[in-house]
């Protein structure tokens, strides 16, 4: 339920926590804790409220996690109605757990400390190039999220202080060596003892069978009678492939592609600055700024000024470097003065931008270029093609469905119209499906009440593999319960099967009493000798029934009889228990096994006594 936590239980480094930071962005969403807008919420915890815009970031963010995770299979899952409303449940659960954990590690004094803060950020991979913290990664990658940098910071420490709880939590989870040694012999256990057989095909002969269980039968097991929904369809398939083996493209055409695409095959002038930003908040905030400007002016060195100066810390330990820039990339205000700027060295004057008041310094410069046309006419044929394969096929896909839907009891036209013909299937069940029509996102539609009931064209239905389908349901063979007749000898074999098992335990009962008053009982009993719970050499049953046995107090033979499977029955002995051996080289790894299953269970335990606690109001349903 909670991944964050579970990894957290399993491991108590710092790079772990760092781990569990950066899921908790991916899972949560950084904006959300920095919107301030009054704004519906969907939860109140303890008087707290959970605006609806966390939980649409948090939402979004799963969304992509699980694009990333099922890739191709996204679309299936996601086409599921029921699954949809389950994750957007989710989500809004982890929300409200998440508030909880922050609630109770803020009540309780735990708080973590700027430096602390400071010292995870740089430690986050993602930050990070050749194995050090890259001031232009990461400031790059806020500009990009559209936070400032104090802004993510805050997101840290409250994630951070969450996590110190989490971390405290598992801590206390432990497993005495006795514990594991006991688990280890318990596993590593072996058994002896025998089994009898009563087959179930020796007693076929004996039994009777009346007309009244057989009636019996069926209406007490109707399940197992019902036939399958079955559908037959109609279709028309527009594939993005099919379309793009149409096209065709002269030399001309490539060329008069590069031509007007030029900036695509060029890179940028690049500049490499260093700033100095003065908050709008900071006391005197231009008048602090102008005080810098005239210190460089003066001729004091940029570095040390971003370092008394700026309040962009991370940037101010580099001397102020904000790494390579291209146009566009920075604020409007920011952007222009950095242009402007003519050579290596020069300074701007105080720029007012949104974020504050910045003095500039051009660093470093690179001229940008172009890649000749010989050296991408491949590539550029290949995106004009594509190009014009999407752009055909869009306009197709929209012929499709505006003609299908103005027709909707026919494919026909719409067909005729974008060059493809109608296919029509036979009858076929949901895991029977012809293989155009066997992906999920497809047979969610085919197999929804509106289509076949109505048995006219479905809209456009898009696969991930770039084919848009419009089907109509053509026939409808709903579920139903096969008639008596129908199944009348497969009703017959299964009680004959359910009676001759019962003669077998019979048997097996009076060979058990013969077997315990030591008489002779049989030659063909099957004895076994020391085996362990994952024998695979005797029937599963059989070997899951020896090892559930508890054995007698004074050594003798225990005994019991237990049904198979298959209809046949066995009485088992029980002869001798050898405890495992404990190995000691594996002994902790199995207690940090047991310790993890643990803290698992404890921190769920802990979490759910903190909503039980709590005063939680769901104010809508996501």
């Amino acid at each position: 339920m909670l991944e964050r936590i579970r990894e957290g239980s399993q491991s108590y480094t710092a790079k772990a926590i760092l781990v569990l930071i950066i899921l908790t962005f991916a899972l949560a969403g950084v904006g959300g804790y920095i919107t301030s807008d009054t704004e519906d919420a969907v939860a109140k915890v303890n008087g707290e409220e959970i605006p609806r815009s966390d939980y649409d970031r948090a939402y979004e963010n799963e969304r992509s996690r699980l694009q990333e995770q099922f890739g191709d299979m996204f679309s299936a899952i996601t086409s599921d109605p029921d699954y949809m409303r389950n994750l957007r449940s989710g989500v809004l659960e982890q929300l409200i757990e998440q508030e909880l954990l922050v609630q109770y590690a803020e009540d309780n004094g735990m708080r973590v400390g700027p430096e602390q803060v400071k010292s995870a950020i740089r430690d986050i991979s993602q930050f990070r190039t050749a194995g050090q913290f890259d001031n232009d990664v990461y400031l790059m990658a806020l500009r990009n999220a559209g936070y400032s940098p104090e802004a993510f910071a805050k997101v840290m420490q409250q994630d951070m202080t969450r996590n110190q709880l989490l971390r405290g939590l598992s801590a206390t989870a432990f497993v005495l060596e006795p514990e594991a040694i006991a688990f280890m012999r318990l596993q590593s256990q072996s058994r002896s003892g025998g089994f009898l057989l009563a087959s179930n095909e020796s007693f076929e002969e004996q039994v009777e069978i009346a007309e009244q269980d057989i009636e019996n039968f069926y209406q007490q097991n109707q399940d197992m009678f019902r036939t399958q929904e079955k559908l037959s369809v109609a279709y028309v398939e527009l594939s993005l492939a099919a379309v793009e083996s149409e096209v065709e493209i002269s030399d001309e055409e490539v060329r008069q592609y590069y031509d007007e695409r030029q900036q695509q095959y060029s890179t940028e002038e690049e500049r490499r600055v260093s700033h100095i930003l003065i908050e709008f908040d900071t006391d005197n905030a231009k008048k602090k700024a102008e005080e810098a400007l005239a210190e460089l002016e003066q001729g004091a060195d940029f570095s040390e000024v971003a370092q008394t100066y700026s309040d962009d810390t991370f940037s101010a330990e580099q001397g102020g470097d904000l790494g390579w820039i291209e146009a566009g990339m920075m604020d409007e205000d920011f952007d222009a003065s950095v242009f402007e700027l003519e050579n290596v060295g020069d300074l701007s004057d105080v720029v007012e931008t949104s974020f504050g008041y910045h003095i500039i310094k051009l660093t470093d410069l690179r001229e940008g270029s172009v890649t000749p046309f010989s050296e991408v006419k491949d590539e550029v044929r290949q995106q004009l093609l594509t190009e014009k394969a999407e752009d055909r096929y869009f306009e197709k896909q929209q012929k499709l469905a505006e003609i299908s839907f103005e027709q909707p009891d026919t494919l026909e036209p719409a067909a005729e119209e974008i060059g493809v013909t109608v296919r029509r299937s036979d009858l076929f069940t949901r895991d029977r499906a012809p293989t155009p029509l066997s992906d999920d996102v497809v047979l969610n539609n085919l197999f929804s009440e509106q289509l076949i009931k109505e048995k006219l064209n479905s809209d456009i239905i898009e696969t991930s593999d770039d084919r848009s389908l419009v089907v109509r349901v053509t026939e409808h063979q709903p579920v139903r319960v096969k008639e008596l007749d129908e199944v009348r000898e497969k009703i017959v074999s299964e009680l004959r099967v359910e009676k001759a098992q019962q003669l077998a335990l019979e048997q097996a009962k009076e060979w058990m009493q013969a077997w315990k008053a030591g008489e002779e009982v049989s030659d063909e009993i099957v004895w076994v000798d020391s085996i362990q719970r994952n024998n695979g050499e005797y029937p599963r049953t059989i070997v899951r029934e020896l090892f559930s046995m508890s054995p007698s107090a004074n050594d003798e033979s225990v005994f019991n009889t237990v049904a198979l499977p298959n209809g046949d029955a066995a009485v088992v002995a029980l002869t001798e228990v050898s405890p495992g051996s404990p190995d000691d080289s594996q002994l902790d790894e199995l207690k940090s096994q047991m310790r993890n299953r643990q803290a698992q269970v404890m921190l769920q335990a802990f979490i759910n006594n903190l909503k039980a606690d709590a005063d939680i109001k769901r104010l809508s349903t996501p």
